[in-house]
C-alpha cells in the first residue's frame, strides 16, 4: 500500500483544496514560506492519532473545517483481501476532518477530529449487517446466521447466536471468500465505524524536520524523534532475530520480579529490602497522615525495543572517540541516514504476506549540513529506500516524500516526481504544479532526455528558477551573461534575478526542455538560432510549436553571425576571452537579450 494522492483544504498557508499526488518518491521544491512543509504536516496529520499536532491556529478561517483526505493504492492481495470493504475501485480513500470547538461550560478552545472513509456493503442483504438491521427493528440473529450460512460458526459458547457473535462470524467469512459489493459511499459519520485493521493498514509516518540544532534528533532524552522511532525498529528487526534474544527477555523478567511483588506461588520473591522502604516509608507517612494504610513501590523495565530507543549512547571515532552529540551537524544527520540504509538491509517490512505497515518517510531538506559531493549519495539513499529500479519502476511499499532546494535532490528527467510549490499571495495561498510521465510519451524521447541529464546537475536547477532561458550550447549563455551584466540586469550571475541559463546541448533537445516547462506552469524563453533556415524548417519548427506564449529571440544564421565574427567560437574559453570585453557586445545582442530576460 501506498500514499497516492493526498488533498488538503483550509490548513496554514493552503486555502483551497490542493491535490498533491504523491509518487513512491516525491520533491518538493519552491521558495521559502511557499508552503512545502505545510503539506508533510498534513500527512503527519492524517497518519497520526487524535489532532496530530494540528493547532487552532493551524486553521486558515477558523469557521470552516481543515480537511484532509488520502488515497492510498497499490495494495498487495493480502492488503485487498483485508480490507475489501473499504476499496474504492483498487483505492482506499480516507478523510480526517477537524473542527474547532468550545466546551460550553469551561470555554475552553481545542480541535476535534473525526475520520470518514469510503465503505461498500456486500450485495447480498445476508451478508450486510446494515442492510439486515435496515429490514427489521429487531432482527432475528439466528435467522440472519442461518441464512447467511453461518449458523454453526456465529455459535456462542452457550450455544446462543448474538448479533456480535453473527458479526464476528460474517467478517471472518467475508475476508476469507469473494464476495460481490456495492459501489463504496463516504460516510457521514464519525469514521463511518472504520475499524482498527484498516487505520493499522496505513504506512507508518517519521518526519525528520529540517532544525537548527540537529543533536535534539539525536539526544537520547528524545524518545519520539526520528531517529529514536528508527532504533526501535532497527531493534525489533535485529534483537529478534538472535537466538540469545530470549536471555534478555528471560534476565528483565527475573529483574521485573526482583524489584516488584509478583502473584502467585513458586514467583520469584522480590528483593527483601524493597518491602523494608515501604514499610518505613509508611510508617513515616501514617505519623502526619494516619489514614495511609500503605505504601507501595513500583519500578518499571523498559521493554527491549524501548532500552534500545531511549538508552543507547552513541559514541563516534572520527579521530577522537566522543559522543555524537559533540560532533558536528553534518556527523549527526549522516547518522540518520546510515540508520535509514541498515534498515534498508534489516528488511524495513515483511513483505507482501505479512502485516507489517510499509514507511512513509519525510524529510525537510536532506541537504542540510551535508557537504555538496555527498548529497548525492544521500539521495541515492533515498532512491534506495524508496525502491527505485533504472527503469523507473519502484520495487518497495516504502516511500519518502521531501522538499528540497538543492539539484543535487531531483532529476529532471524523473520530472513527475518533482512538485513545484507556489505562494503568490496570502490571500490565494499555496499552490502546487505536477505534471504526469507521459509528457516525454515517446519511450526512445524519454531515454535520450535521461542520457541527456544524466552526467550533471545544471539542468535540475530549472526547477528552482523563477525564470529559464534556453539555449544550444555554453557558448550561448556565457554571451546572455555578459550581455545581462553591461546592461546592468545582473551584476554577476543570472541567479541574482531568480533566472537559471539551461544550455540543452542542440536544437533538437529544446523542445524535451519545453514539454517539461510547459507542463508545470514554468516561464522561459529560448533563443533560436535559426541557422540561415525558414521558421518551418524540421529543426526549427518543433521549437516554435512548443513555445507556449513564452518568450523567443529568433537570430537568422548563429550568435556568431550577430558578433560579426567569421567562425564558430573554438571553444568555451574562446567565448570567455570574447565577451569578457563588453565593447565587443553589439547592440543586435543586446536586444536578444533584453526579449529573453523576464520583464522588468
Amino acid at each position: 500500500m501506498r500514499l497516492s494522492k493526498v488533498s488538503i483544504k483550509n490548513y496554514r498557508s493552503i486555502t483551497e483544496a490542493l491535490d498533491v499526488r504523491i509518487e513512491p518518491l516525491q520533491a518538493l521544491v519552491g521558495e521559502n514560506n511557499s508552503g512545502k512543509s505545510n503539506i508533510l504536516r498534513a500527512i503527519r496529520c492524517f497518519l497520526s492519532a487524535g489532532a496530530g499536532g494540528v493547532e487552532v491556529g493551524d486553521f486558515k478561517n477558523s469557521a470552516e473545517n481543515v480537511l484532509i483526505e488520502c488515497e492510498f493504492s497499490a495494495l498487495t492481495p493480502v492488503e485487498k483481501k483485508r480490507l475489501r470493504p473499504y476499496l474504492f475501485g483498487e483505492r482506499v480513500l480516507v478523510r480526517k476532518e477537524l473542527r474547532i470547538v468550545t466546551d460550553e461550560r469551561s470555554q475552553k478552545v481545542t480541535v476535534k477530529p473525526e475520520y470518514h472513509g469510503y465503505q461498500a456493503e456486500p450485495k447480498e442483504t445476508r451478508y450486510s449487517i446494515k442492510k439486515i438491521e435496515g429490514t427489521a427493528t429487531r432482527p432475528n440473529w439466528k435467522k440472519a446466521a442461518e441464512d447467511a450460512g453461518l449458523a454453526e460458526s456465529a455459535l456462542t459458547a452457550d450455544g446462543k447466536i448474538t448479533k456480535k457473535s453473527f458479526t464476528d462470524a460474517l467478517e471472518k467469512y467475508l475476508s476469507e471468500n469473494d464476495v460481490e459489493y456495492d459501489e463504496p459511499t463516504l460516510g457521514e459519520t464519525q469514521a463511518l465505524g472504520i475499524p482498527q485493521n484498516l487505520l493499522s493498514a496505513l504506512p507508518r509516518f517519521y518526519l525528520l524536520p529540517a532544525i537548527t540544532d540537529y543533536s535534539s534528533e539525536i539526544d537520547r532524552r528524545s524518545s519520539s524523534t526520528v531517529f529514536r522511532q528508527l532504533m526501535a525498529d532497527l531493534s525489533e528487526r535485529l534483537l529478534e532475530t538472535d537466538p540469545r534474544y530470549k536471555e534478555i527477555e528471560e534476565a528483565l523478567q527475573k529483574v521485573r520480579a526482583l524489584l516488584n511483588p509478583q502473584p502467585g506461588e513458586g514467583a520469584t520473591p522480590r528483593l527483601e529490602a524493597l518491602g523494608n522502604v515501604e514499610t518505613e516509608l509508611r510508617d513515616l507517612a501514617r505519623r502526619l497522615m494516619p489514614s495511609v494504610n500503605g505504601i507501595s513501590l513500583a519500578v518499571e523495565i523498559d521493554p527491549p525495543k524501548d532500552m534500545f530507543s531511549k538508552g543507547i549512547a552513541i559514541k563516534i571515532d572520527d579521530g577522537v572517540l566522543t559522543d555524537v552529540l559533540d560532533k558536528g551537524h553534518g556527523m549527526q544527520r549522516t547518522l540518520v541516514f546510515a540508520l535509514l540504509q541498515m534498515l534498508m538491509k534489516a528488511g524495513k517490512h515483511e513483505g507482501t504476506e505479512g502485516n507489517a505497515s510499509p514507511i512513509l518517510l519525510a524529510i525537510e531538506e536532506p541537504e542540510l549540513y551535508i557537504h555538496p559531493h555527498c548529497q548525492r549519495l544521500i539521495y541515492g539513499v533515498l532512491k534506495q529506500f524508496a525502491g527505485l529500479q533504472a527503469d523507473d519502476t519502484f520495487s518497495e511499499m516504502d516511500q519518502v516524500i521531501y522538499t528540497t532546494h538543492s539539484p543535487a535532490f531531483v532529476d529532471i528527467a524523473g520530472y513527475e516526481r518533482i512538485g513545484v510549490v507556489r505562494k503568490a499571495d496570502v490571500t490565494t495561498g499555496t499552490v502546487i504544479k505536477q505534471c504526469a510521465p507521459g509528457v516525454l510519451g515517446d519511450p526512445a524521447e524519454r531515454k535520450a532526455f535521461k542520457l541527456l541529464t544524466s552526467f550533471d546537475l545544471r539542468h535540475n536547477e530549472v526547477f528552482f528558477a523563477r525564470e529559464a532561458i534556453l539555449t544550444e550550447g555554453p557558448e550561448d549563455a556565457i554571451g546572455l551573461i555578459a550581455t545581462a551584466r553591461k546592461l546592468g540586469r545582473i551584476k554577476e550571475l543570472p541567479e541574482e534575478i531568480g533566472l537559471s541559463i539551461v544550455v540543452t546541448d542542440g536544437k533538437g533537445e529544446i523542445p524535451k526542455f519545453q514539454k517539461v516547462l510547459n507542463a508545470f506552469g514554468l516561464s522561459y524563453g529560448v533563443l533560436l538560432e535559426l541557422d540561415g533556415k525558414a521558421e518551418d524548417h524540421k529543426q526549427n519548427a518543433p521549437v516554435l510549436e512548443h513555445l507556449n506564449g513564452n518568450r523567443v529571440a529568433k537570430m537568422p544564421g548563429t550568435i556568431e553571425d550577430l558578433l560579426g565574427l567569421k567562425k564558430h567560437f573554438d571553444d568555451v574559453r574562446h567565448a570567455k576571452e570574447f565577451f569578457s570585453n563588453p565593447n565587443n557586445i553589439p547592440v543586435g545582442m543586446e536586444e536578444v537579450t533584453t526579449a529573453l530576460l523576464p520583464p522588468v
